[in-house]
């Protein structure tokens, strides 16, 4: 099954290597479809300008060359449990919170891909790290053996950090698996989850204050507590916008995984499963695509650099 999936992901990513903005999620809202725009728009101009180089190792014509590519496959290749490297999602007794698996540490190739594809949007490393996210998926739903009907649910990313980037990374790797029908057979992606609106003074700040640090997110460098100080009720759940073909939008009961990118002291997917489990659902667990290695354990300096909304 793995060879047809690389397959079918190398026939893909040549497509989108000749048509990009094919599979850009939709977005609403006027000011998030201005964005959208403007960034395509950037990123096209900026192409003409900037010789295109790996992600990884810099070598020219190829947003992530061969070599590094398959170091990353490799790197994802087995999706591993990783709750015990994140305090936020274990009790002081050590009970598991919120289950997760994640794709790989959040070091090399993985790394370098996805700071690339989150702070450039290089649509060239969607297919790869799309990939890597649909072996976690498939990973952590064979070992739930939960119902059969699974909502995947993103954790949304910041205004600061839409405007920034023009678009929402782990949305857009989930459409991409959607569209390209590489989700687990009984999952759906499900937009459920919303950031409490934080003011346009706040919204201004934070981007300010993630340009100024090189757009390296607006938690890093934060510890357990104050991250969970910060990001206490910042999330809320809602009955999808758009009615879904045949199924109830009842949050009450519904089995769901939450899904993100990058997993450091898990604070964020512990408010997202207070927010989901407050409306009734079911959090089964979690997937994300790297997980940060705990303080002392052996990593390079590009761990230090997660950009974590």
């Amino acid at each position: 099954m793995q060879s047809g999936l690389e397959s079918s992901i190398r026939s893909r990513k040549r497509e989108e290597m000749t048509n990009p903005s094919r599979h850009v999620a939709p977005v609403t809202g006027v000011l998030r479809r201005s964005v959208t725009i403007a960034a395509q728009i950037g990123a096209a101009l900026l192409s003409l300008v900037v010789p295109v180089e790996c992600a990884s190792c810099s070598a020219p014509e190829s947003v992530l060359c061969s070599a590094c590519a398959r170091r990353l496959r490799r790197a994802t290749t087995v999706p591993a449990r990783c709750e015990a490297l994140a305090p936020g999602l274990l009790e002081y007794d050590g009970r598991v919170l919120v289950a997760a698996v994640a794709a790989g540490l959040y070091r090399g190739e993985l790394a370098q891909a996805l700071l690339a594809y989150k702070r450039h949007g290089a649509p060239g490393l969607r297919a790869e790290l799309a990939a890597a996210l649909g072996r976690a998926l498939r990973g952590a739903l064979h070992e739930s053996r939960q119902s059969p009907a699974i909502w995947l649910v993103p954790v949304p990313t910041t205004t600061a950090a839409y405007l920034r980037r023009g678009f929402d990374p782990v949305h857009d790797l989930l459409r991409w698996l959607s569209h390209h029908s590489l989700l687990p057979p009984t999952a759906r992606c499900v937009r459920v989850l919303r950031r409490r609106p934080a003011g346009i003074v706040t919204t201004v700040r934070q981007l300010a204050a993630s340009v100024a640090s090189g757009a390296r997110g607006g938690q890093k460098g934060l510890g357990r507590r104050d991250r969970r100080a910060r990001l206490s009720g910042s999330l809320r759940a809602q009955t999808p916008r758009r009615a879904l073909r045949g199924v109830d939008g009842s949050l009450a009961g519904r089995h769901i995984v939450i899904v993100d990118d990058v997993l450091t002291t898990g604070a964020t997917l512990r408010e997202a499963a207070r927010a989901l489990e407050d409306n009734g659902a079911v959090v089964i667990g979690a997937v994300v695509l790297a997980v940060v290695p705990k303080a002392g354990a052996r990593t390079d300096a590009l761990t230090l650099a997660a950009d974590t909304k």
